[in-house]
């Protein structure tokens, strides 16, 4: 008797039903569609250069996914049972693909570019160590969700693990070595102060800096606005 398959809620992703792996690999799938959706809000709270560069890196990863998909026209493994009828193709896998060029790009953030203050944040370096750990981690169980769930052979994700992780280095050597060189004088035009646009990439430890700035305001509005009795 073939496997029923059910797809979770208000999505495609499906798993076999009863299966309770299955469901939380299926959810585990969804972690790339949350990313995505989660950087709107910290763009327009944060409206720095850095992450705004990173989120248009994740629209190139996944233009240059669509174009290997085309180009290498790899159909997805054959499942005996699924409501829904996949169009695309397989190779590379999307998922594998995203959760590599996340994981590389925050990684060589971490270890190359972000200075480490360990008189501010105590232990700073075991927790960047354990983030980066749990960055590799989740790429690795977003990559075994697609196996598990039969939506890519094993070739298809190591492929898209492979080159996302390309593509996450070459975003990251163009941000360091072509771009953001210039970030402090795309920060100073008109257009970026008006919408409050801002660049990080010259302050050594932008969290100490934007804490201390704000505490400072607030100590000055404090003594402007509050009057002894």
């Amino acid at each position: 008797m073939a496997e029923e398959w059910q797809p979770v809620t208000f999505t495609h992703v499906e798993y076999p039903k009863g299966d309770v792996l299955g469901m939380l690999l299926a959810w585990a799938s969804l972690i790339p569609s949350f990313t995505v959706v989660s950087f709107i809000p910290i763009i327009i709270l944060r409206r720095d250069l850095t992450t705004i560069f990173f989120f248009v890196g994740m629209f190139v990863n996944e233009g240059c996914n669509q174009a290997l998909k085309r180009i290498i026209a790899e159909p997805r493994p054959a499942r005996t049972a699924s409501s829904v009828q996949w169009s695309e193709y397989g190779m590379p896998s999307a998922h594998s693909q995203f959760a590599a060029f996340f994981s590389v790009f925050l990684l060589l953030m971490f270890y190359l570019r972000i200075k480490v203050v360990t008189f501010i944040i105590p232990c700073a370096k075991i927790w960047k160590h354990l983030f980066s750990i749990g960055l590799v981690v989740t790429a690795a169980v977003i990559g075994y969700s697609r196996l598990y769930l039969k939506y890519h052979t094993s070739s298809q994700i190591m492929c898209g693990f492979l080159v996302g992780a390309l593509v996450g280095s070459l975003w990251f050597l163009l941000l360091e070595k072509f771009v953001g060189p210039y970030f402090p004088i795309i920060a100073s035009l008109p257009i970026c102060e008006m919408l409050l646009i801002k660049d990080y990439s010259l302050i050594p430890n932008a969290l100490w800096c934007e804490y201390h700035c704000i505490k400072q305001e607030m100590r000055t509005r404090l003594k402007k606005y509050v009057r002894p009795e």
